[in-house]
């Protein structure tokens, strides 16, 4: 892992909860080991790419993504871009206690840094920091929608399929060179993915794309844009599969919106 520099501001205190800020810079590349924390984290990428293991799931943070980490849940982070990451560790702010990433709206992006900021200023106001952070968990309890995140398999040989994707997700790897490494057959890591997940290995790495297209829509990319770089041929191609797996057209996270919770 390769930090590459650290602020701890001062923890803020209200009448109903307590939060600590934390800056960190990583550079691409960087793996943060399984960990857990005390209280609950709200993680958020100024900018840069993170990716948070939990569990048998994978999610990306982004600017437009955060993620609500609840407290004891072990989490590792792999950093794929140069990152600087802002965190907020909660106690009792009454966020849901599971975890989940939030495709955040501008606003609370807002909120998120100006609560960072603010916390390291000797003048700010203690009235003002209520209505803050009043305001940031109300916007994190309250989603408006969800869409799918990344699962990955328990078998050794599958994971290890699915994490060389996930290290380069644009690459369009072919499986029988990905199960070759891995020590198995193509046919035998369909046959893992679909008992696990119930999913064959292009419809997993279909669930890849989306994810992918989330960012990029989040990024202000274009829809016609993201469907080219995801390699369809048509836009309506790309919108239809997006609608499949999100329920929604992609044209909702190309907008100021609401958050949107990622499960």
């Amino acid at each position: 892992m390769r930090l590459m520099s650290t602020t701890q501001v001062d923890r803020l205190d209200t009448p109903t909860s307590r939060v600590a800020p934390h800056v960190s810079r990583y550079a691409s590349g960087s793996l943060i080991a399984s960990h857990t924390h005390d209280t609950l984290q709200v993680l958020y990428a100024r900018s840069g790419t993170l990716q948070v293991h939990v569990r048998q799931h994978v999610c990306v943070v982004d600017p437009g993504r955060a993620a609500l980490i609840p407290p004891g849940m072990e989490h590792a982070i792999r950093v794929r871009e140069d990152t600087e990451m802002a965190s907020l560790y909660c106690s009792d702010a009454a966020l849901p206690d599971e975890f989940r990433s939030v495709a955040v709206s501008p606003m609370t992006q807002e909120l998120i840094l100006r609560t960072v900021e603010r916390s390291s200023e000797h003048a700010f106001r203690a009235d003002r920091h209520v209505h803050l952070l009043g305001l940031l968990f109300e916007e994190l309890r309250t989603p408006a929608l969800t869409i799918p995140r990344i699962h990955l398999p328990n078998d050794r040989r599958a994971a290890r399929v699915c994490e060389e994707v996930l290290k380069s997700p644009a690459d369009h790897p072919h499986l029988e060179r990905l199960a070759e490494r891995a020590g198995a057959s193509p046919r035998t890591i369909n046959r893992l993915l679909r008992r696990e997940l119930g999913l064959s290995f292009r419809q997993w790495r279909q669930q890849v794309m989306m994810n992918m297209a989330i960012d990029a829509l989040l990024q202000g990319a274009s829809v016609s844009n993201v469907a080219i770089e995801l390699g369809y041929t048509s836009v309506s191609a790309f919108s239809y599969a997006f609608r499949c797996w999100t329920g929604v057209s992609p044209t909702a996270y190309g907008k100021p919106q609401n958050n949107h919770v990622i499960q």
